[in-house]
């Protein structure tokens, strides 16, 4: 199942977005996330993002962001966190 990203990852997403995940990563589900609708993204979701990422691949569990947008890679980028994009396999995938 995908989660979807908002549109605008800002400052004000950026607790609900770490919230959300973090129920995902408490029940073992892999995050899987689709970035395609995103056009604004902020240091702080970015950084959710990442530690998103490391908390899966700590856990092992699969994390994936599908379809990151140009605006979504492009910051990523630009902040140095685009090893966020990268995914990361389940254990014993």
């Amino acid at each position: 199942m995908h989660h979807p990203l908002p549109a605008t990852l800002d400052t004000s997403a950026a607790g609900p977005l770490r919230h959300a995940l973090l129920a995902r990563v408490e029940r073992g589900e892999p995050l899987h996330l689709d970035g395609a609708d995103v056009v604004r993204a902020g240091q702080a979701c970015l950084q959710v993002l990442a530690s998103a990422r490391a908390t899966a691949a700590d856990r092992g569990l699969a994390f994936r962001i599908d379809h990151p947008s140009d605006a979504l890679a492009r910051m990523m980028t630009l902040a140095r966190l685009d090893a966020a994009l990268d995914p990361v396999r389940a254990a014993g995938a």
